[in-house]
């Protein structure tokens, strides 16, 4: 679900309690490309340009890149993710 939803949305990034702010600015207003989950281990590509092709679908190498952040999640004992819609719904 998170891959439909997300790759190839611009994200915009803030750290409100002020504890990523370098993190956060490093994913401000690039393009979530990719996401490989292993075990608890969420890998979420960020690069700087939306990777579709022609057809619309989306690709999933980032070759030569060189815009390219990796943001790492572990999700320890009962961590999540939620998608919201920002226009219709508060997280």
């Amino acid at each position: 679900r998170f891959r439909s939803s997300l790759i190839g949305k611009k994200f915009s990034a803030t750290s409100p309690n002020g504890r990523f702010v370098e993190g956060a600015r490093a994913i401000d207003g690039k393009v979530l490309s990719r996401m490989e989950a292993v075990g608890k281990n969420l890998f979420a590509f960020f690069s700087s340009h939306d990777n579709s092709n022609s057809s619309g679908s989306k690709e999933h190498a980032i070759d030569g890149d060189d815009g390219l952040v990796v943001m790492h999640v572990h999700f320890g004992m009962s961590g999540m993710w939620a998608v919201f819609n920002s226009t219709t719904e508060e997280p």
